[in-house]
């Protein structure tokens, strides 16, 4: 009977109590967060909290070509990347891996991603849009031209304003270059103007060592055609890497390896992403 009464009267309220502390206090944080405009995320492996704002922004509103740019900017100084998928419709490993890359959150510097840059081509499930118009030869575009040179001047317009360290364009390729020369499967395309190609060299060897099959591993090529996003960033002052998949291999396999070409590349750069 003493038993059942110390825990009627010291227990439980005890308990009760501790419980409305820490709702109270779990609340206080959320609403907190809500105040600031900002989120916390929590990392694996019991790593501290982050604090981060993210925003969302619309390229070319109202029109058939607006897509969304999503930001995540941190307290702590480091490299700003961006990356793009979507560039060409009929390549739908790069922007469903940008989609992914979207969601990300990192402990420094700046992510910024455009999951799908070209929305009328990706709708078509063709490389180009209506206009017939390729993206990747329309940088840095026009605000007066076609629907695809617009295309290309608000996205440039995005280099232009974050001025990003890198930029990461995710592409697919029909065939292996390893077996068509040419063909640019499996490949990371990097512009003779960088300045960077220890870090590429490093990024070969990290993406290679995650594909088992060694006939599947990417290959390193050198260049940047005029109008192509790589151009584009090199004419800003930004470094830049042209991801291409095989689309010879399974979809799941590419989307994998297009995240895991951004995931490296962040890595190498001091990123850590939750």
């Amino acid at each position: 009977m003493l038993r059942k009464i110390f825990f009627a009267m010291i227990i439980y309220p005890l308990a009760a109590a501790l419980f409305a502390f820490s709702f109270w206090g779990e609340s206080r944080i959320i609403l907190r967060a809500a105040e600031i405009g900002s989120a916390v995320a929590i990392s694996p492996a019991g790593a501290p909290a982050q604090s981060y704002d993210r925003s969302r922004r619309i390229l070319l509103p109202g029109t058939a070509h607006e897509t969304a740019v999503y930001i995540v900017t941190t307290p702590v100084e480091g490299p700003v990347v961006l990356v793009i998928g979507g560039i060409h419709g009929d390549e739908p490993a790069g922007y469903l891996a940008a989609d992914t890359v979207a969601s990300w959150v990192v402990n420094r510097g700046t992510l910024i991603v455009i999951p799908r840059a070209h929305i009328p081509a990706i709708r078509r499930r063709q490389r180009n849009g209506e206009d017939l118009l390729d993206l990747n030869r329309s940088f840095p575009g026009s605000a007066s031209g076609s629907p695809t040179e617009r295309l290309a001047a608000a996205i440039y317009g995005v280099m232009l304003e974050f001025e990003p360290d890198w930029v990461i364009d995710l592409h697919e390729a029909l065939f292996f270059e390893r077996l068509r020369p040419g063909a640019l499967g499996q490949t990371l395309i990097y512009p003779p103007q960088g300045r960077s190609i220890d870090i590429v060299e490093q990024l070969l060897v990290e993406v290679n060592s995650t594909i088992q099959a060694p006939a599947n591993h990417f290959l390193l090529l050198r260049g940047a055609l005029r109008g192509t996003v790589l151009s584009a960033a090199v004419s800003v002052g930004a470094e830049s890497i042209m991801v291409e998949t095989c689309k010879q291999l399974p979809l799941d396999e590419r989307i994998q390896q297009q995240r895991q070409a951004v995931l490296s590349m962040l890595y190498l750069l001091g990123i850590t992403v939750y």
